[in-house]
């Protein structure tokens, strides 16, 4: 009991893990290039049972980026990804901040799709986790 004590003791001494500095996760973007896609976000959407919790690259265009911290302040970033057709669209999550990825932005991502992720006390369908994001072209500039 006495050695029981004493490690909880020293536990509470030196905490195992740091909550004062975010961990540091790779920069999604300095990966180089990836391989073409072998299929689309329609073919994904048209048979989302097939191609649950696979891992494949997709072409597409960025929309509604939001770059978010959750309560415990780790940072993630969240977009919606198309093609042509913004109604038929993907959910897309990438740890910390992508940096360089806009609004409009063309961009080619691998990542493991999932049809329906639960968050807590919600479910959302047609999400995908992105493990490497190449930004193929930015938005165009307006002149």
């Amino acid at each position: 009991m006495r050695n029981f004590l004493l490690v909880f003791l020293l536990f509470l001494v030196f905490p195992v893990s740091s909550y004062g500095e975010e961990e540091g996760y790779k920069t999604y973007t300095d990966i180089g290039e990836l391989e073409p896609p072998t299929v689309t976000i329609s073919q994904v959407l048209s048979s989302r049972d097939e191609f649950d919790r696979k891992i494949f690259t997709l072409d597409g265009q960025v929309g509604e980026l939001r770059l978010k911290r959750t309560a415990n302040g780790r940072k993630f970033t969240l977009f919606k990804f198309f093609e042509d057709d913004p109604e038929k669209r993907i959910s897309v999550y990438a740890r910390g901040f992508v940096e360089g990825i806009e609004n409009g932005s063309r961009v080619r991502i691998w990542g493991r799709y999932s049809k329906h992720k639960r968050y807590f006390l919600s479910k959302r369908k047609n999400i995908m986790k992105a493990k490497k994001i190449h930004i193929l072209q930015g938005i165009s500039e307006v002149k």
